[in-house]
């Protein structure tokens, strides 16, 4: 009999992410159909070569975000149900997703809201997370702030149905103005990547959102987070129409500097 192949595993991510992130990837590809059992704990510790306990953590996050069911005395299966899920369509982006709230707390304001909020450093805000999912799988972390005047007004399961910035339009009757967006590439924190099932090491989009009302005063702020494996951001555009050069020797008026 032929030994097994030790998994190489990367020595500052806990392996039960790592672990995790293979057997997630067998569910998105297909590998693993919808309702059919996975390997047993047993099967899974003998490919992997860990303990039982990390094999029960990494089947744990599958778990947690509903894409495995897990059944006392008959093993795991693939959920079956993930397509029915009722979903919310993300105005800004286009895409709909199925909205699992995970928080809504109040907090002092942190350092890097203040300035767009327009609020001092330690006011109570507002603050929701909420992970999209589609196809089954973690696709974003949602995570808005705003004044605790308007988050009392919004409830958990509103958010399940509709999307924040209907709410506030639709719902509440805010006239909202300019939507101010940017973005980069960062690394998660430990509350983002265990909520897209990756690890501390992997790279996720961050698009932030800047809410204002018609009259310029701040609303909310969204920071939204994406697996950078599932997500990229797309533009179509076009050159600017040819300028005619001046004649030879004649004047544009123009005049250049060198930037250091």
């Amino acid at each position: 009999m032929t030994a097994a192949v030790p998994v190489a595993y990367h020595p500052s991510v806990p392996r039960h992410l790592q672990i995790q992130r293979v057997l997630r990837e067998r569910v998105e590809s297909g590998e693993w159909e919808r309702g059919s059992a996975i390997p047993t704990e047993m099967e899974l510790l003998a490919e992997f070569g860990v303990s039982r306990t990390t094999i029960r953590e990494a089947l744990g996050v599958l778990t947690r975000d509903g894409l495995i069911a897990r059944h006392r005395g008959r093993g795991s299966f693939v959920e079956s149900r993930l397509d029915g899920r009722a979903t919310v369509t993300n105005l800004i982006m286009g895409y709909q997703a199925a909205v699992k709230v995970i928080a809504t707390e109040t907090i002092p304001a942190p350092a890097h809201i203040v300035g767009p909020l327009g609020i001092e450093r330690g006011t109570p805000v507002t603050r929701l997370v909420r992970l999209e999912i589609v196809a089954g799988a973690p696709l974003a972390v949602v995570v808005n702030y705003m004044k605790t005047s308007l988050g009392e007004r919004i409830r958990a399961r509103d958010l399940t149905r509709i999307s924040l910035l209907e709410f506030l339009r639709d719902r509440l009757g805010l006239r909202l103005g300019t939507i101010h967006q940017s973005m980069s590439a960062r690394l998660p924190d430990v509350e983002t990547a265990r909520l897209l099932g990756t690890d501390l090491t992997q790279p996720v989009l961050a698009i932030r959102l800047v809410v204002m009302d018609q009259a310029g005063t701040p609303v909310e702020v969204s920071d939204t987070f994406y697996r950078a494996d599932r997500y990229r951001y797309e533009v179509e555009t076009g050159l600017p129409p040819a300028k005619r050069r001046p004649a030879r020797g004649a004047s544009n008026g123009q005049r250049h500097r060198s930037l250091r």
